[in-house]
């Protein structure tokens, strides 16, 4: 099934870690074994201070793999992208990410990394068991088939397992009351200090997975439609 998965939240303020929150906790974790793991994706992409190029490529293909049963970190994946419609970075695009002319390079075109990434999650289980987890419906809704029909040549279609996502803002919305703004804004309601650099794509990644992890304890549920 294509599109957005929903979610449903078992609490509306932050419980203490009592020996009850705890059980609760443990049964939420159990709630959401109806995925073998949570993948966090966080792309970047080649962009400019007035508008990003067209079109725009990918230029770092990130995630971090969670147990869904236990929340650990399972695997980190990590690799730049070489962009081929527009190989030079924009100074904008360095300094706004961190990434680096030589990193992109150095880096595979986006076919053989997007191959590389689909390896990683099967030697990890079934992938289709799995769920993209991303801040805003941009990654895979919007980059990712754009980036497949710019592939010299041209990717077909999207493997299925990328095109079923969770949007952790709205799971954060749910969960809190609040709106969900930006990764950025989640921390700091939820009292989680930003580690790494805030746009560069691993980064971003690891400190998700901190609100997806944060946002369970909470109560929030993530689970098949």
């Amino acid at each position: 099934m294509t599109g957005v998965y929903r979610y449903r939240s078992g609490a509306s303020c932050h419980p203490s870690f009592t020996s009850f929150a705890v059980a609760r906790y443990r049964s939420r974790l159990e709630m959401n074994m109806t995925f073998s793991h949570f993948v966090v994706l966080d792309f970047e992409a080649t962009c400019d201070e007035e508008r990003p190029p067209r079109p725009q490529e990918i230029i770092e293909f990130p995630s971090v793999l969670l147990d869904a049963s236990t929340l650990d970190v399972v695997d980190t994946f990590e690799s730049f992208v070489r962009p081929v419609h527009h190989p030079k970075l924009s100074a904008f695009c360095s300094s706004f990410t961190g990434i680096e002319q030589a990193d992109v390079d150095a880096a595979p075109v986006f076919s053989e990394v997007l191959h590389r990434h689909h390896a990683w999650l099967r030697s990890h289980g079934d992938p289709n068991e799995m769920v993209f987890i991303t801040c805003g419906d941009w990654d895979l809704k919007r980059m990712l088939p754009a980036q497949c029909r710019a592939a010299i040549p041209p990717l077909p279609r999207v493997p299925a397992p990328y095109r079923r996502w969770v949007n952790i803002k709205h799971v954060f919305a749910a969960t809190t009351g609040k709106r969900g703004r930006g990764m950025a804004s989640m921390l700091t309601d939820l009292k989680i200090p930003l580690e790494g650099r805030h746009h560069r794509g691993i980064d971003d990644c690891r400190n998700i997975a901190r609100i997806v992890v944060e946002l369970v304890r909470l109560g929030a549920v993530v689970e098949r439609p």
